[in-house]
């Protein structure tokens, strides 16, 4: 009886594979994305496990004898031929054993040493970025020295001028750090001082009314009519701008505070000394008994109030949520974009990712805008109802500026190391925050750079818009812009690097492959 032949080579099989591999990586060549790589590599992984698949089923069908069988020894033995990796049977699944399996012993080594780079890369990154924001509360009270009050005195050397300026200038020394200057007040108007202290010329003024010491002497001589009226909060008044820096204002206020009570005490004894001397006294603390306990309290005239809790969010905590949410956007439009991604030119390409990323960041601002209007913050201080549409045009801008860079940061990062993108969007983040949730006179002098990024310019815009300080609007949005124009120049090039870096790895993939007679291994 003739023994039945059998073709060993699924030729039509092989043949379709060929022609679909060569048709995914013509296609990986061209793209210049990352996601499609990834898809595309997925599709050439299923073609070959089917390819796979229809030879094991060949492989399976063989005699076990005559002309056209292999011997057992060929069958059992692992590699290609068999389906499975060595140690197991036929197509059978790989032999599995324990981690302290001696065999296992240089792939042990491996992972140790891949542990070991992987903390220390990500040790060294984290000091690095994170240290950034601790930095910038270093040695915070001792910058306090760089906080400059001014005292100015109407009252013109009187009484209660002299002795309140020559109080503060010897606390100041002995504290060493909040530091008094003394304005001549003929140079300025009342008005004109709280023009400076919103406008931050200082962090804040002593003012001494200029009927300071002549209203209290006069309650001297008439206690019973002039001293009964008498106010001990008008003779001296601090000027001041909660809104410019809550924090920092807290720590200024606590001096001032110290200031205050402390004068309080030592002019109380100066007041009790001058009318015994040349007063009646008894009629005094019958009549005006203030006259005496408490001759000057000062009085604090917070011109922009930190007034509530939550305009926190849009000052500070909220600023890092923009971040993100700039940095997912990129992410969510990925697969949209992969839609026509190898169907258009590759400027129309990147002509129709820019103008995507703006429609999307003019809405997702949009949404992030109404969260402050559905919890009633008022936009209304300096610019009326149209507080809230600039409001909303700068986070905007702002969105575009950080995501665009962030696109950036992502074309770069992803064909040379992915993973470190993660501490990319942690230095955006912080490196952008450190400067912005504080003032940036109160910090180290490298901070300064702040003034130039767009998160600190938004935070300054956000402020005039809300509490109507210092009004540096054309500023802010100039840095804003300035960076947009500086993204869109850097697209080309980093999508440019990213297409070249991704196709060489495509074609190193290919070249693996072919040399290997077999689909590149993931």
């Amino acid at each position: 009886m003739a023994s039945k032949q059998y073709d060993l080579q699924p030729v039509t099989s092989v043949q379709r594979t060929a022609a679909i591999e060569h048709e995914v990586m013509s296609s990986l060549i061209n793209t210049t994305s990352r996601e499609a790589l990834e898809e595309q590599s997925d599709d050439l992984e299923r073609w070959a496990e089917k390819d796979h698949s229809d030879r094991t089923t060949v492989t399976n069908n063989l005699p076990t004898s005559g002309p056209g069988a292999d011997s057992g020894s060929d069958r059992t033995e692992s590699g290609p031929s068999s389906g499975g990796p060595p140690g197991a049977g036929p197509g059978g699944p790989p032999v599995k054993r324990g981690f302290f399996s001696s065999h296992l012993k240089q792939k042990r080594i491996l992972i140790l040493r891949g542990a070991v780079v992987n903390i220390l890369i990500m040790g060294f990154f984290m000091m690095g970025i994170i240290s950034i924001y601790w930095a910038s509360f270093y040695k915070r009270n001792e910058l306090l020295r760089r906080v400059k009050i001014w005292i100015v005195d109407a009252d013109n050397g009187s009484l209660v001028g002299t002795q309140f300026t020559t109080y503060a200038q010897q606390l100041a020394t002995e504290l060493d750090s909040v530091q008094v200057e003394v304005h001549d007040a003929s140079q300025y108007t009342y008005d004109n001082l709280l023009d400076l202290v919103v406008e931050e010329s200082t962090w804040g003024v002593f003012y001494i009314h200029d009927t300071a010491s002549s209203n209290l002497l006069a309650a001297f001589e008439n206690p019973a009519t002039t001293g009964a009226q008498y106010n001990s909060s008008e003779p001296i008044e601090f000027i001041y701008s909660q809104a410019r820096d809550q924090l920092a204002m807290g720590s200024i206020v606590t001096w001032v505070n110290e200031v205050a009570s402390g004068f309080r005490a030592s002019f109380a004894l100066s007041a009790l000394k001058l009318a015994s001397q040349n007063y009646s006294i008894d009629t005094i603390i019958s009549e005006a008994p203030v006259v005496i306990t408490s001759p000057v309290i000062i009085e604090f005239n917070d011109l922009r109030p930190f007034d509530s809790a939550i305009l926190m969010t849009v000052t500070q905590v909220g600023l890092i949520f923009l971040i993100i949410v700039s940095f997912f956007q990129f992410n969510f439009f990925q697969p949209t974009h992969m839609i026509i991604a190898q169907d258009i030119k590759p400027v129309h390409f990147m002509i129709y990712r820019l103008t995507m990323s703006w429609i999307a960041y003019f809405f997702l601002s949009l949404f992030y805008s109404f969260i402050s209007l559905a919890f009633q913050l008022d936009f209304t201080k300096k610019y009326g109802h149209g507080g809230f549409v600039i409001f909303w045009m700068l986070n905007w801008l702002t969105m575009v500026s950080v995501g665009l860079f962030l696109e950036n940061a992502v074309n770069l990062c992803v064909p040379i190391f992915p993973p470190f993108l993660g501490f990319i969007l942690i230095l955006t983040v912080i490196g952008n925050i450190a400067p912005a949730f504080y003032s940036i006179p109160l910090q180290h002098h490298i901070f300064r750079y702040g003034y130039g990024l767009p998160i600190k310019n938004l935070a300054d815009a956000t402020r005039t818009i809300m509490f109507n300080t210092r009004n540096s609007m054309g500023r802010n949005v100039g840095v804003i812009i300035a960076w947009i124009v500086l993204d869109h120049l850097a697209f080309p090039l980093t999508m440019r690097f990213f297409g070249l870096r991704m196709r060489k790895k495509a074609m190193a993939e290919a070249a693996a492959k072919n040399n290997a007679g077999g689909p590149p291994k993931h």
